[in-house]
């Protein structure tokens, strides 16, 4: 798959510099739906031949241009940014002076200066351990629905539970034994998928949670359960349990990483669905993306992958129905993603995400089953 991408990346850069234009398109099979009732007739349009109305001002594909955010002003040491469960990030100084850590060789005490990074373990997570003890257990129930159920819920949480699947590969009850090994697996494979896109989007858990200071790493309990957070917005009581990680406010930001799914229901005329991340202007985002849709008012054996098809019409000039797009802020433009797209913030806001259709059919009532799952990874500059 590397090879191909390369190699397509030279082609395009050799015909760019020839001034040849250069296209690529997606090409279903060259035929007429049926004719039920009330399907539309394919769209007439070629890609070259998009309509020349000027698209809505929230519908116009924004082409990425390099533009680099301005310096970081210095940061208080103090200051730590917290990652909360859902996604959100919240930067303050911490009313603490220290954060303590129980080990096997004693209580550990570290002062927030010198801290670098914390990452909360399982033991901090009781309701989640308490989830994935529960629904492991139902995977060895005698009803067939509860145990598929089960699994599927265990699929859902991740690889982040891959550790915790661990105890029960031999497990004496022969169906639950069969669960586990299959969602282990599935998740593994995830793993390995995520490393090819780059760091991996979540690690296994480990049990202790893990402190990383200026000059050595701990695993511990961290002590404290609550943490108070001075920000600009005001003074904030955060769980330990709500936290995913936390890392110093001030230097090299780190990369974020996240998937996201973005269904059928979610079309760019009526709601775009947000990623939980805010980026700021001149961030780099990536974004990759599989899946389908149903795209019912052409039947139901149409599909629709995120780059959208030329038989569905357009959403907006040079947007193809069924495509993924996506916006910063609730103002910005339009962006045209697709199946993989790596563009630069040209504002700062919360990155959202929807798929364009076309206005004849986005108003109607139809539903488009299905989902796009996205791989996002956004590089603070």
């Amino acid at each position: 798959m590397k090879i191909r991408m390369v190699c397509c990346s030279v082609v395009v850069a050799l015909m760019s510099l020839a001034g040849t234009p250069f296209v690529l398109a997606q090409f279903g099979p060259d035929v007429e739906p049926p004719p039920l009732l009330p399907r539309p007739s394919p769209s007439p349009f070629g890609r070259e031949s998009a309509p020349e109305a000027p698209a809505p001002p929230d519908a116009v594909a924004e082409e990425p241009v390099e533009d680099a955010r301005p310096p970081a002003e210095p940061v208080d040491p103090r200051q730590i940014r917290l990652h909360l469960m859902d996604g959100s990030i919240i930067t303050g100084e911490l009313s603490v002076d220290d954060i303590k850590v129980q080990t096997e060789f004693g209580l550990l005490t570290v002062p927030v200066e010198r801290i670098r990074s914390f990452t909360p373990g399982l033991d901090s997570y009781p309701q989640i351990a308490a989830q994935i003890a529960g629904l492991v257990e139902n995977l060895g129930s005698d009803d067939y629905p509860a145990r598929e159920q089960a699994h599927k819920d265990l699929s859902r949480m991740g690889v982040k539970i891959l550790r915790s699947l661990e105890p029960y590969r031999n497990d004496d009850n022969a169906e639950r034994k069969r669960h586990v090994l299959e969602v282990i697996k599935e998740l593994e494979e995830l793993l390995a998928e995520e490393a090819e896109f780059d760091e991996p989007t979540e690690k296994p858990w480990i049990h202790g949670d893990t402190l990383v200071t200026d000059q050595f790493t701990i695993v511990g309990k961290i002590v404290q359960d609550t943490f108070q957070v001075s920000s600009k917005y005001g003074s904030l009581n955060v769980m330990l349990a709500d936290v995913q990680m936390a890392d110093k406010a001030g230097g090299a930001k780190q990369p974020i990483q996240k998937r996201l799914t973005v269904e059928g229901a979610h079309l760019a005329q009526k709601s775009f669905k947000s990623s939980g991340i805010r980026v700021e202007r001149g961030d780099k985002i990536e974004v990759q993306a599989d899946g389908q849709i149903i795209m019912t008012p052409w039947g139901e054996e149409y599909m629709s992958s995120p780059d959208g098809g030329e038989m569905y019409g357009w959403y907006a000039n040079q947007i193809l129905a069924g495509a993924l797009v996506a916006k910063i802020g609730n103002s910005g433009p339009v962006i045209k993603i697709g199946s993989r797209s790596t563009f630069v913030a040209k504002a700062s806001g919360v990155l959202q995400f929807a798929i364009g259709m076309s206005p004849d059919f986005a108003n109607e009532g139809y539903a488009f089953p299905g989902q796009y799952n996205l791989r996002i990874k956004v590089e603070p500059q």
